[in-house]
């Protein structure tokens, strides 16, 4: 959208009197600084996490390891995936940080990076189910 566009609808707006008595060059203003507080890499980060939430097979994997650490093979049998699949998505949310791996011989175990994994997970299910 065009900065002109922008600035007519936000126009629009202050002369519809629903933002009271703001004058649209100040309201930007305003609006831009908000945006400017916003630290990139905090917004990168949460971009990262985000990516790798958002997948069901990723979120599946993730409940698996709520309770528990599990071997690769564990994870892949309970979700019936395929190895390369597995290993795909638990790369991914190694990745971004939401689960950590240790090597025990061949077998590689993998188990929540953070506690705080877990309660956003049980915030997300009560958001989506509207009781937050």
């Amino acid at each position: 959208m065009s900065v002109t566009l922008a600035r007519q609808r936000l126009k629009r707006l202050a002369d519809s009197g629903l933002r009271g008595l703001c004058r649209p060059v100040e309201r930007l203003s305003e609006l831009r600084k908000r945006v400017e507080q916003v630290d990139d890499l905090t917004v990168a980060r949460l971009e990262q996490l985000f990516f790798g939430l958002a997948d069901r097979t990723r979120l599946r994997m993730i409940e698996l390891l709520t309770d528990e650490e599990l071997c690769a093979c564990e994870v892949m049998a309970a979700l019936d995936l395929t190895q390369p699949t597995t290993s795909h998505h638990l790369g991914i949310l190694e990745r971004v940080g939401l689960i950590e791996s240790r090597r025990d011989g061949k077998w590689v175990f993998y188990r929540l990076a953070d506690s705080n994994v877990k309660a956003l997970l049980v915030k997300g299910s009560a958001l989506v189910h509207g009781a937050m």
